[in-house]
């Protein structure tokens, strides 16, 4: 039975053997009841191994790692659910000789406690009351406070208290004992120990129903001695405590009973204990007397509540937490208004001062118990006020405050209001009106920051409630949603500024919205602030909540204002703006501004765009305001309105749809009203002193008012339209030309900064000229005199020593005004009309032509260029009307071409416009020839300006200045780019001939050769539009040349840049070339090509154009290939020599890669055209050799050197000879040349074969082939022969000798494999070819010792050469699986053994086996076999270890016949080799020998066994191939590959010799030792399963067979020992960290199991540790439920499996130490019986608690706990 049911103590020794294992009690039931009945019975030594594993895990609690006391916790926490009495009595007697116990290991033991105590599962009654008096012993054992120690036994109390009602009762029980025991123990005083005080209050919260019986009686106990506490900590506990139970018998309604006692301890807290001087103490006595005055009797409650209230008041005057006296005064007013309101008639007054003294003003938010007493207090405010005629007294001393000079006072009544009002304003209602009135006398005289939020609360308040009438509170609202200019910091920081700006613009538009009671008041206020200055910066605002105010009713309430009432007077406080003269305070009538003064304000803050959010909340103001104007715009404005909400981001669309919307709104209202036009005219020129240009000093902020200002100008332009007064037009120019004229310049102010001022002027007077054009030129001219006449005449006019600066600015004003009006002007009038006034009167026009020679200001230069340009446009749009040019056109483009643009090219973004000028200039013409103006020479000086321009573009920067420098340079070329190319429009068409042709070409010859890339780019733009204008432009016929001499000239010239090193030059070029071939071919044809479909050319060039912007080189060498053909088939011959000619000059292009394309061209033109060019073959071999001597570009020099190659047809092997012979490295040209070699099949046929033979019989390395070589000397490679890799090393990756590879393929790859193989760890060879010297060399000094030191040849690693050059061979013969091996491993080539080269056999064996075909034992693998073999006997290392490697490698391919036999028959041979990595290979390839065919295995597989048999006893080890190792991995496979009749008379033997290797140091040794058990294993149970089905057959046939059961059992009894022997040395070794023996050990693990008879054992091993659960293995929990299973089933194997963990407790691996203590403690909870071994096993574990790595010392303590716990 469960100890928890009653079991004695004595079974709590070896508890695991009875109580806990039902099956072991099966197999021994009388020990187990005789244990089970008496503690008396029990075997002496069991409560003696519990006793001392406790004692071991509790020394280990003091250990330094968090994780092993964690895991000595865990195991006290289970020892103790699984004897909880006997653990229990160890722990106390523990602790009882352990006085000295550190704080740390006592809190440990007490959290273990607690940790039990806390489960669902209560402990038995004894096992409580030893635990109780442990902790109760803790909580008491200082008289000081240690939280460390007495929390944790606390808790314990108390969770044990609340796990059962008996349990409560207990430990109740307990604590009243213990306080009368430490009462009567206490020395001099009768008082219990703090922390029990403590305790029971903390039970009182967590388990009220079971304390409350108690309370009376320990009320009474505790009561005598109350008086007498005089220490701070035990007044705080008893406190603590009483207050606990005052809320526990709250809550279970019981107070009725302890009246008496609840009332004699509040007497004592009340009258002695709370004049202690410690704050904690004075808290906890006022908590808990706000909980007991509940409880106290009513009479005495009534009685005492007089005095009580002022004795609690007086407590604010000490040092006490002021929000537990507040929570006691709450209580008390609760309590006694509840009862009867009128016992505080006497006192109400004295406490509603205290309690308004109480109130904080300034709350911290981030601070709770601040924000808490501050509601305390309003929360006392509110009870008293629920009492009427206490609210009606709270209310006059409200207002009393308010009149207040302190602001303190007058904040805290505010907040006071506020709260009422929120809380309880039907109380307060009779006071209402006072308090408004004082609120307004505080809204003209606040003026700190905090005060004004405070009021806006008050108001918002007010205005909830409908308590709002008057327009002095929407004013404050409004006045304070403005900024300040600057914010004063005496009255608030800027942030609190901020705040009262934000708070006041949602507080208003939340009454707009919100509040229906204030509609009308708003509509009428807001009106007038928003025509207000003082208020533009939050007309947003005040649109966006007038919007919404009329959308919920479009009509306004209001009183015309007449005579006298008119007459308002102004703020008393001067807040009013300029202008304003309507009284916003003042009670009286109150005027509404007009609808289309409203609307005229409107348009001009729409004006403003960077304001979007205004300007969207004006629209929809104007959307609900129409009514007011007119009723009928409602269609027109619904129409309109969302359009321009919907384009407000785009600046250019929302200006026009703006001008649109006046003109419409206009013309629609001029039709219901002629008057209308003149009157908004007169309203918007009114506003104008609502945006001055120098804002007036205010209080408030003002924003900047330009763009308003500008839009009212232009909404009044607009307006001005349909007005036909005169006096009215000529008013409101001057008014315009005025406000221009007013606008500040001076040197602090940009010309360009002026001139966007002026902007909204000009382009008013603009819309002006479209109706009054004689008005405006007249006013334009008059002003032109007056900036252009001398102002003095005098003899002092010539003496420049002053200088009159103001008048010169204000002649620079009118002249910008002027030039800016005329061009808009231009711009906006009738053509025609402005065309006549200019023929008539041309003084404007003279005007700008003085101002654009004489000013250098670019401003005005560029205003008077756009004038310019807009009067062009007129002309050419008039051409026909009016035919008569303009006069003046040749000075005005030689003045205007004079403009210099060069460096610093400040006047660059007049460029564009100077182009476009020049080019409508052209256009204009005229039959004048004196007015004719040179197109050749405008075009001229265009293009030095701008490429002079370009050339200053850089594509790397030094500094941020010139990035920003280039950026303004790009910026204004690419918008001059398009202005050069209309100007050459404009000059072919008007001459398309080839003289034209030739002197733009001429012009831009030699910017299309620039070094800079940019300049090269817009030049070959010019040059191709060039040509398209002149395609379309030419003329054809008898006028026209017959032939285009310039055809070979051009296309020579251009070609070099179709291979530009720019993408873009490139396509352009190939563009130029085609429209080239495409004008000769309209010469010489008469026939336009791109309309011939014949034409496939022109195809060709189109794939052109397309490919030749690729970044790719080669690709573009291609396409130069493609455009020499299609020249060479378009153009006639008398141009090739000058075509050739000019390429080969091109040869010197700055650019290299036009260099390269040139002599690409040259080459491909040659081969198609040579036969054609014998005239021309001295000069062309005399030019192309020249070319090559100054050429310094490689891809150009290897075009002449292809012509060389035909030499060597003649003399193969000489002349390899000689290359042979050069100094190594080769250099350049002799590289270049072996690349050449390769083009011809039959040349490099007979290169390959001298190869060869000169290396059949070569040593590769210089020296003895079986010499050693010393240490400290290096190994060098022979000279001929790397010579000849060296050569190979360029050859082979030349993709045409492929063809002749593939015939000499077997040869070439093993001398390529064993080469790779003898090449490692070698250096170059010394140069020993002194005779190459010439005559000069031999006396000189460098060569007195025999040779040339070549340093150069000292860095190439011959390794690396060979390796290189076996990839390139591979490569080229698309073996690409077998080159990628190569690439694998990076360190190959630095190799100093074969470790490297041997890793790399196994895949490119692969390789070969699947590209020749192996398994069908091709005859390409069969030549590859013999050829290799004739290495296996070589003299050379290197070459052995590269053939028998393979061949090794080759056998788990499965070859077949002859290949197997020759394969299997080398291996044979190298098993004596000397070499033992020689030996090693052979080892390796006869392992392989279970994976051929099964007619190949059983014919070699005895061969193979005994060879691997030997390896496994090899001493070798430590060379590159584990000898040892290889064989049990051989035998591995060949286990799993043979049938076990055929290996099954070595398994045990095996089994015996491989089981040192299970426990090896080497990592690999240990995993192939446990797969080869594993493999054994897997045999045996298939020649189980043989066997059943055969002796199945057997009886079914009646016969018996000599194999059957009787001799498969024998077989397997001589195999189960080690099974048994080693299943757990397995699991263990499962725990360890390496992947590779987890693995293994899991698949071993399964084969095993599937051998014991155990079904369950099997299934989980099958399920856990299958290939399917990948790396998710649980260890901890996995062996826990695993060994359980196994030791159920296989119960009379216990012990021998303990036998079999007990050496591993001394393990190297901490993992394997550690999981066999666990393992150990787990099988001992099923031994039936214990043994002798019991306590030794139980110390062995104990002796891991002190290892040296806390993992072992972690799981020790696990086990142990599995050892005696339950599992």
């Amino acid at each position: 039975m469960d100890e928890r049911g009653g079991g004695g103590g004595g079974s709590g020794g070896g508890g695991s053997t009875t109580g806990n294992n039902k099956s072991a009690a099966g197999n021994n039931a009388a020990t187990g009841s005789a244990t089970a009945s008496s503690s008396s019975t029990a075997p002496v030594d069991k409560p003696s191994i519990l006793e001392g594993v406790l004692h071991n895990i509790f020394d280990g609690l003091t250990d330094k790692e968090e994780q092993v006391r964690l895991a000595m916790q865990q195991a006290i926490v289970k020892i103790l659910e699984t004897h909880p009495e006997r653990a229990a009595e160890v722990l106390s007697e523990h602790r009882g000789q352990q006085p000295k116990m550190s704080d740390q290991t006592v809190a440990m033991l007490l959290e273990c406690i607690r940790r039990v105590v806390g489960a669902e599962t209560p402990l038995p009654p004894a096992a409580n009351q030893k635990l109780i008096a442990l902790a109760l012993q803790e909580l008491t054992r200082s008289p000081e406070h240690v939280p460390l120690i007495q929390n944790p036994a606390q808790r314990i109390l108390v969770a044990i208290g609340r796990s059962s009602p008996e349990s409560c009762e207990q430990v109740m029980e307990a604590l009243q004992d213990k306080t009368r025991t430490s009462a009567s123990s206490s020395s001099g005083s009768e008082v219990a120990h703090f922390m029990l005080m403590q305790c029971l209050g903390l039970l009182a919260t967590e388990h009220p129903a079971g304390v409350v019986p108690h309370i009376k009686a320990i009320l009474a106990r505790s009561q005598p001695h109350l008086g007498g506490i005089r220490q701070d900590h035990i007044k705080q506990a008893h406190a603590y405590a009483i207050g606990r139970f005052s809320e526990a018998l709250l809550e279970e309604k019981g107070h009725d009973g302890c009246a008496t006692e609840i009332s004699v301890a509040y007497d004592v807290l009340f009258n002695q204990w709370l004049h202690s001087r410690e704050p904690k103490v004075c808290v906890e006595i006022l908590q808990a007397l706000s909980s007991m005055y509940a409880l106290l009797p009513k009479d005495r409650i009534q009685d005492q509540a007089a005095r009580l209230v002022p004795q609690i008041l007086a407590l604010y005057r000490r040092s006490v937490d002021r929000n537990a006296v507040t929570q006691f005064l709450c209580s008390v007013l609760k309590t006694n208004l509840s009862l009867n309101p009128s016992v505080l008639d006497g006192i109400v007054d004295a406490l509603i001062v205290h309690l308004f003294d109480l109130v904080c003003v300034y709350p911290d938010y981030e601070k709770p118990q601040t924000v808490k007493g501050h509601y305390e207090v309003l929360r006392c405010f509110h009870l008293l006020a629920g009492h009427q005629p206490y609210s009606t007294r709270i209310m006059d001393t409200l207002l009393i405050h308010l009149r207040n000079n302190s602001e303190r006072e007058r904040m805290k009544s505010l907040l006071i209001l506020t709260h009422l009002l929120n809380s309880c304003a039907g109380h307060i209602l009779n006071r209402i009106p006072a308090s408004i009135e004082c609120l307004k006398q505080l809204i003209l005289s606040e003026r700190g920051i905090k005060m004004k939020l405070t009021l806006l609360k008050t108001i918002v308040a007010l205005a909830q409630k409908s308590h709002i009438r008057d327009k002095e509170f929407v004013w404050f609202v409004v006045r304070h949603s403005c900024r300040y200019a600057k914010s004063n910091q005496e009255h608030g920081s800027a942030e609190e500024h901020a705040n009262l700006v934000l708070s006041c613009e949602n507080t208003l538009y939340m009454l707009a919205s919100t509040v229906g009671t204030l509609d009308e008041l708003l509509k009428r206020e807001l009106l007038n602030y928003l025509i207000l200055l003082d208020y533009t910066d939050i007309c947003g605002n005040l649109a966006k909540c007038l919007a919404s105010l009329f959308a919920k009713s479009p009509h306004i309430e209001y009183d015309v204002v007449g005579g006298e009432d008119a007459e308002l007077t102004a703020p008393a406080d001067g807040e009013a703006a300029a202008g304003e003269d309507r009284s916003v305070i003042k009670r009286g009538k109150v005027m509404v501004p007009g609808a289309e003064t409203i609307y005229a304000r409107c348009l001009a803050l729409l004006g403003n765009r960077q304001c979007i959010k205004r300007c969207s909340n004006i629209l929809s103001f104007l959307r609900y305001y129409h009514p007011q104007v007119n009723p009928a715009l409602e269609e027109l404005w619904e129409r309109r309105i969302p359009d321009l909400l919907l384009q407000i981001n785009r600046e250019t669309a929302y200006r026009q749809l703006l001008h649109d919307f006046v003109l419409e709104t206009n013309e629609f209202l001029g039709s219901l009203d002629e008057n209308f036009a003149q009157r908004l005219t007169s309203k918007l020129a009114d506003q104008m002193y609502l945006y001055p240009m120098q804002l007036p000093h205010s209080e408030w902020h003002l924003p900047e008012l330009s763009a308003e200002r500008g839009m009212l100008l232009q909404a009044m332009a607009l307006t001005l339209l349909q007005v036909t007064d005169v006096a009215c037009i000529h008013t409101k120019i001057d008014l315009i030309v005025t406000t221009a004229r007013q606008e500040r310049l001076d040197k602090h102010v940009r010309h360009a900064d002026y001139e966007q001022k002026i902007e909204p002027c000009a382009r008013a007077l603009g819309y002006i000229s479209r109706q009054h054009l004689g008005h405006l030129v007249k006013k334009l001219t008059e002003l032109a005199q007056l900036g252009g006449r001398k102002h003095s005449t005098g003899f002092f006019s010539n003496l420049h020593f002053i200088k009159d600066t103001h008048k010169e600015l204000e002649n620079y004003k009118s002249n910008l005004l002027v030039v800016k009006a005329f061009g808009r002007i231009m711009e906006e009038a009738d053509p025609l009309q402005s065309i006549q006034h200019l023929d008539e009167d041309d003084t404007l026009l003279g005007f700008l032509i003085q101002q654009l020679a004489v000013h250098k200001d670019q401003t005005l230069m560029s205003a008077i260029l756009q004038t310019l340009l807009s009067i062009c446009n007129q002309l050419i749009a008039t051409k026909d009307q009016l035919p008569a040019p303009l006069r003046h056109r040749k000075q005005i483009m030689e003045t205007v071409f004079n403009i210099p643009i060069e460096a610093p090219f400040h006047d660059l973004p007049l460029l564009p416009t100077i182009l476009k000028l020049g080019t409508d200039f052209i256009r204009i013409g005229g039959p004048d020839t004196e007015e004719c103006v040179d197109g050749a020479v405008i075009f001229e000086i265009a293009c030095r300006n701008f490429f002079g321009c370009a050339q200053q573009l850089k594509m790397k920067f030094d500094s941020p200045e010139e990035d920003e420098r280039n950026s303004f340079l790009a910026k204004h070329l690419n918008e001059s780019l398009p202005q050069l190319n209309a100007l050459v429009r404009a000059i072919v068409e008007l001459d398309a001939s080839p003289a034209t042709l030739d002197l733009i070409i001429g012009i831009l010859e030699g910017w299309t050769r620039d070094r800079n890339s940019e300049v090269r780019i817009c030049a070959s733009h010019v040059f191709n539009n060039t040509l398209e204008v002149y395609i379309k432009a030419m003329k054809i016929g008898c006028e026209a040349p017959s032939k285009f001499n310039q055809t070979g000239q051009m296309l020579g010239k251009i070609v070099p840049r179709c291979i530009d090193s720019n993408g873009t030059v490139r396509q352009v070029s190939v563009e130029i070339l085609q429209k080239t071939l495409e004008i000769a071919c309209i010469y010489e044809t008469l026939t336009i090509a791109s309309i011939d479909s014949t034409a496939d050319w022109l195809k060709e060039i189109e794939a052109i154009k397309e490919h030749i912007i690729t970044d790719e080189p080669k690709q573009i060498y291609n396409l130069a290939g493609d455009i020499a053909k299609i020249i060479a088939l378009r153009i006639s011959s008398f141009q090739y020599l000058q075509f050739c000619k000019t390429l080969l000059q091109s040869l010197r292009d700055p650019e290299q890669s036009s260099t390269i394309g040139a002599s690409v061209v040259l080459k491909f033109f040659i081969q198609q055209k040579g036969s054609e060019l014998f005239h021309a073959i001295p000069d062309l071999v005399k030019d192309s050799l020249l070319a090559l001597q100054v050429c310094e570009v490689p891809r150009a020099k290897s075009g002449v050197l292809k012509a060389l190659v035909a030499l060597t047809k003649h003399h193969p092997k000489l002349v390899c000879a000689e290359m042979l012979a050069q100094p190594l490295p080769y250099d350049a040209n002799l590289v270049e040349y072996w690349h050449l070699v390769c083009n011809d099949p039959e040349l490099t046929g007979l290169t390959l074969d001298n190869f060869l033979q000169l290396l059949s019989g070569a040593a590769l390395q210089e020296g003895a082939p079986d010499s050693t070589p010393s240490p400290e000397r290096q190994r060098l490679a022979s000279a001929q022969p790397f010579a000849i890799f060296c050569a190979l090393h360029e050859m082979l990756p030349c993709k045409d000798i492929k063809g002749q590879l593939e015939t000499r393929f077997a040869d070439m790859f093993c001398m390529l494999l064993t080469s790779l193989s003898s090449y490692t760890n070698l250096a170059a060879p010394n140069p020993v070819h002194p005779a190459s010297l010439t005559p000069s060399q031999t006396q000189s000094g460098k060569t007195k010792f025999g040779f040339v030191p070549n340093k150069e040849l000292i860095k190439l690693n011959p390794c690396q050469i060979a390796l290189e050059t076996f990839q390139a061979f591979l490569t080229n013969l698309e073996m690409e699986q077998i080159a990628s091996v190569l690439s694998v491993n990076g360190q190959l080539a630095s190799s100093a053994d074969w470790h490297n080269y041997i890793e790399l056999l196994t895949p490119m064996a692969i390789g070969l086996g699947q590209q020749l075909q192996l398994h069908v034992g091709s005859g390409q693998m069969r030549q590859l076999v013999h050829s290799l073999s004739r290495y296996v006997a070589s003299p050379h290392d290197g070459q052995r270890v590269a053939a028998v490697g393979l061949f090794s490698r080759l056998v788990p391919l499965k070859p077949t016949g002859e290949l197997a036999a020759s394969v299997l028959l080398h291996l044979g041979a190298a098993l004596s080799d000397p070499n033992a990595v020689v030996r090693g290979l052979s080892i390796q390839g006869m392992g392989y020998v279970g994976q051929l065919s099964e007619k190949e295995a059983k014919r070699y597989a005895e061969t193979a066994i005994g060879a691997l048999l030997k390896g496994v006893d090899d001493p070798v080890g430590d060379c590159l191939i584990n000898i040892p190792l290889e064989s049990m991995r051989g035998l591995s496979c060949i286990l799993r590959a043979l049938p076990s009749q055929r290996v099954e008379s070595f398994h045990v033997s095996l089994a015996i010799r491989i089981r040192p290797f299970l426990g090896s140091y080497s990592l690999e040794m240990r995993e192939a030792a446990i797969q080869l058990f594993g493999d054994i294993c897997e045999g045996k149970r298939q020649q189980q399963q043989q066997q059943q089905r055969q002796h199945g057959d057997d009886d079914d046939g009646g016969s018996g067979s000599p194999n059957s059961p009787t001799s498969a059992s024998s077989s397997m009894e001589a195999l189960r020992e080690q099974l048994v022997a080693n299943l757990f040395p397995l699991l263990l070794h499962l725990s360890e960290s390496e992947a590779a023996i987890v693995a293994a050990c899991r698949g071993t693990l399964q084969r095993v199991c599937r051998l014991l008879p155990a079904p369950k054992v099997v299934e989980m091993a099958q399920l856990q540790l299958g290939e399917e659960r990948g790396h998710q293995l649980n260890y901890s929990s996995f062996v826990l439920e695993f060994v359980k299973l196994i030791a159920m089933e296989l119960t009379e194997h216990i012990q021998d499996f303990i036998d079999s963990c007990l050496p591993q407790l001394r393990s190297q691996w901490p993992e394997v130490r550690g999981s066999a203590a666990i393992v150990i403690g787990i099988l001992h909870n099923f031994l039936s019986e214990r043994n002798v071994q019991t306590e030794t096993v139980a110390s062995k574990i104990a002796v891991l608690l002190k290892d040296e790595q806390a993992l072992v010392r972690m799981r020790a303590a696990t086990a142990l706990g599995y050892f005696f716990g339950d599992i």
